[in-house]
């Protein structure tokens, strides 16, 4: 993480960032990879595994490491903000700076890959998942990153009313996000892909973010023992295994409605233990973790491309003769190393330069600005 105006630099936070990137990473590996060396086909949610394997049930649902980067997100960004003033235009502004030049590069490269026409350019440069846009490899993740986005432009309002009224109102958008999704189940829509795919579910996790933030500062779990750090992963691991076993991702449940909430408090755990934990790594294992965790982002946006390359052109690694296992290996040896070498050029050439031009958009108590 660059270093910021409106926050001190914390390497414990791209270590996070890094374990999210990887969680999704070895998720889509697994799967896409794996649906071609099994069942020779692409991949559909009938492939799902059930594994016994509890390692192997947790990279099954390592989609849950976009609930730990939005958990992140609403922490790192409330810890410069507590108890002050966020400048709207100069906070819309940093985010902009972070998020869109890569977006764009990604966006521009989609569309002049393949026939597409300007409804579906301006729909995915919006970032609303207001219907279908630019297709392919360079925007699959454009859902999140809307998302994210969404959270974002709210950013600034729940700081300052929770500044006012205390950590309850981020308790209250809770449980009114709660309420909304139960309304919208009832009236037909998926609890599953309302709570997945949508800010309406995703805002718990931002909000457990923010609150995580603030219970980190006033409580000073700054000085929390790095053992703690060993019960919540375990959690987090159990979370992911259970659900894996009771139906996973692919089951449309009434549940799932609370299914963001419950998540998002365990990713939260997570966070503010791992940050001592994460403090007391050697240099040689944090600076290479900190390092992947800068180029995140750009990770993030850039491994399926190199997924789908690895598919179509069969570049598979053949180690076990069990197909999934052979797809984890294909991941491991062939999609992380290309697609970081991917995230560290465009990191560098594409995101580095405008991360420098972010304004600083926290206003003190004092100020006058």
């Amino acid at each position: 993480m660059t270093a910021s105006f409106n926050r001190r630099y914390m390497p414990e936070v791209d270590h996070l960032r890094a374990f999210a990137a990887l969680l999704v990473l070895f998720y889509h590996g697994f799967q896409l990879i794996g649906a071609q060396l099994v069942h020779g086909a692409g991949f559909n949610e009938s492939f799902w595994v059930y594994a016994s394997n509890p390692v192997i049930s947790i990279i099954e649902e390592g989609h849950s490491g976009v609930a730990l980067f939005i958990v992140l997100s609403g922490f790192i960004l409330s810890l410069g903000a507590i108890g002050k003033t966020i400048d709207f235009r100069k906070f819309l502004t940093a985010r902009v700076l972070r998020i869109y030049p890569m977006f764009m590069v990604c966006l521009v490269v989609a569309a002049s890959s393949s026939p597409t026409n300007l409804i579906a350019v301006i729909t995915s440069l919006l970032p609303l998942n207001l219907g279908e846009g630019v297709g392919g490899a360079f925007t699959t993740m454009f859902w999140a990153v809307a998302i994210e986005f969404q959270c974002y432009l709210v950013f600034p309002f729940l700081v300052a009313f929770s500044n006012a009224r205390g950590t309850r109102f981020l308790f209250q958008v809770i449980v009114v996000a709660l309420v909304m999704r139960l309304l919208a189940v009832l009236v037909g829509a998926s609890p599953r892909d309302l709570s997945y795919w949508t800010v309406v579910g995703r805002i718990d996790q931002f909000c457990l973010g923010m609150i995580a933030a603030r219970w980190y500062v006033e409580k000073d779990w700054n000085h929390l023992r790095a053992a703690w750090f060993m019960p919540a992963a375990a959690v987090a691991f159990v979370m992911l295994w259970q659900l894996n076993r009771i139906g996973g991702f692919p089951l449309v449940a009434t549940w799932k409605i609370a299914a963001p909430t419950i998540e998002g408090a365990v990713w939260a755990f997570f966070i503010v233990t791992y940050l001592a934990f994460g403090r007391a790594l050697p240099p040689w294992l944090s600076k290479p973790a900190a390092r992947l965790g800068e180029i995140s982002y750009s990770l993030y946006l850039m491994h399926f491309v190199v997924i789908y390359a690895i598919i179509r052109d069969g570049l598979y690694v053949h180690l076990t003769g069990n197909g999934y296992y052979d797809a984890l290996a294909t991941t491991l040896l062939v999609a992380l190393p290309a697609a970081t070498a991917i995230a560290i050029l465009t990191y560098d050439t594409i995101e580095l330069p405008f991360l420098g031009m972010r304004p600083k958009y926290i206003i003190l108590p004092d100020s006058n600005s």
